[in-house]
């Protein structure tokens, strides 16, 4: 493996630890699964907005919250869209035995 393959992969091993540890705060903080769907698009507004008026690293903290909530929608679905979902003949974004 090249030097810079090592940087990239180390990169990656360290971006995913704090996904991972934003997760766990976040799901700490805000238990359960109402509205993760709106909380994403919240989260892409305001990496628009940091991306454009903010330093790297205001970016970088908005791109994992974003990561986050990403996560979240495909871990814990979004229990306000069950009905929904259900009405329109699909499937929920979670499976039962999950």
């Amino acid at each position: 493996m090249t030097d810079i393959q090592n940087d990239m992969d180390s990169r990656v091993d360290e971006l995913l630890q704090e996904i991972k540890h934003e997760l766990a705060r976040a799901r700490a903080k805000f238990p359960g699964d109402d509205v993760t769907m709106l909380a994403l698009m919240e989260e892409v507004g305001e990496l628009a907005k940091a991306a454009f008026e903010e330093p790297r690293t205001n970016v970088r903290a908005e791109a994992v919250q974003v990561a986050v909530m990403a996560m979240r929608v495909a871990l814990d679905g979004d229990g306000t869209l069950t009905a929904w979902r259900k009405q329109k003949g699909l499937d929920p974004l979670v499976r039962a035995d999950a």
